[in-house]
């Protein structure tokens, strides 16, 4: 159970991601640019974090 359930954040955190960087392509405002860009660094922490939480599970 618990495999599945972080594969779903991770499918989530991946969505959200790739949002914020659509998202992102659109700004004009640099300040905005920059703070989208810095909420995606830190969901792909969070990814990077899950996919290791999983591989941990797997022991």
């Amino acid at each position: 159970m618990m495999h599945q359930e972080i594969q779903q954040c991770i499918d989530r955190c991946t969505k959200t991601a790739q949002m914020i960087r659509g998202i992102t392509n659109n700004m004009v405002d640099h300040r905005a640019r920059l703070a989208l860009a810095e909420a995606d660094r830190h969901i792909e922490m969070c990814i990077h974090d899950c996919l290791d939480a999983k591989e941990m599970a797997k022991s």
